[in-house]
């Protein structure tokens, strides 16, 4: 019976180191302790009135023994329950300190890599925004450029047929001149060759006409 008070103490003291740990005052478990030690006193007591004389004094010597019992019991308890409190309350503030370091680790590393990701994807935005706008800007001279080159592609080869054309009426020009200066010049030759042959005849004409005139001179001499 004694064994199950001390169990039952202990039990008591246990459940207040527990309560402790969870945020309740052992003070009522340390209560209900003395309340029980006095209890189990008055019960010896009242059990030792209603027994004959010696064993009266045997009940007494057992309720001194039970008393002296009970004490280093509740002297046990609260030690054990006084270093259980403070085991179960220093692992209770490691677990939740421990616990809230990681939750803010966790939230820190959350938040830093959601504000990273956010600043990764602003700059990706901007270099996309930047890359359209500098590739819109290099189609724009392309086109610009390839423009300007057929324009004056353009203007060259107006230029060039127009030159062709030019020289090509040059050339007819200066063929019909040629064409021309050598009709005249083979008229002139033909001329030339005709007034040089009528010359000749008119020489030879003259010249026989002189010879004629020269026979007749020397027989009118000769006459004489």
């Amino acid at each position: 019976m004694k064994n199950n008070r001390l169990m039952k103490n202990l039990g008591k003291a246990t459940v207040a180191a527990a309560l402790l740990a969870t945020g309740v005052s052992p003070v009522l478990a340390a209560t209900e302790n003395k309340t029980e030690v006095k209890s189990n006193k008055t019960a010896a007591e009242s059990s030792s009135k209603k027994t004959s004389s010696p064993e009266s004094s045997k009940a007494s010597s057992s309720s001194e023994a039970s008393k002296s019992s009970s004490s280093a019991a509740s002297s046990s308890s609260k030690k054990a329950a006084k270093k259980s409190t403070k085991k179960a309350a220093k692992k209770a503030a490691k677990k939740s300190t421990k616990k809230a370091a990681k939750k803010a680790a966790k939230k820190s590393t959350k938040k830093t890599t959601k504000k990273a990701a956010k600043k990764a994807a602003k700059n990706t935005k901007k270099s996309v925004k930047t890359t359209k706008k500098s590739t819109k800007k290099a189609a724009k001279n392309t086109k610009k450029a390839a423009k300007t080159t057929k324009k004056s592609a353009k203007k060259a080869a107006k230029n060039t047929k127009k030159a062709a054309k030019t020289t090509k009426k040059s050339t007819k020009k200066a063929a019909k001149n040629t064409k021309k200066a050598a009709k005249t010049t083979k008229k002139s030759a033909k001329k030339a060759a005709k007034n040089t042959k009528k010359a000749a005849k008119t020489a030879k004409k003259a010249a026989k006409k002189a010879s004629a005139k020269s026979t007749s001179a020397s027989s009118t001499s000769s006459a004489k």
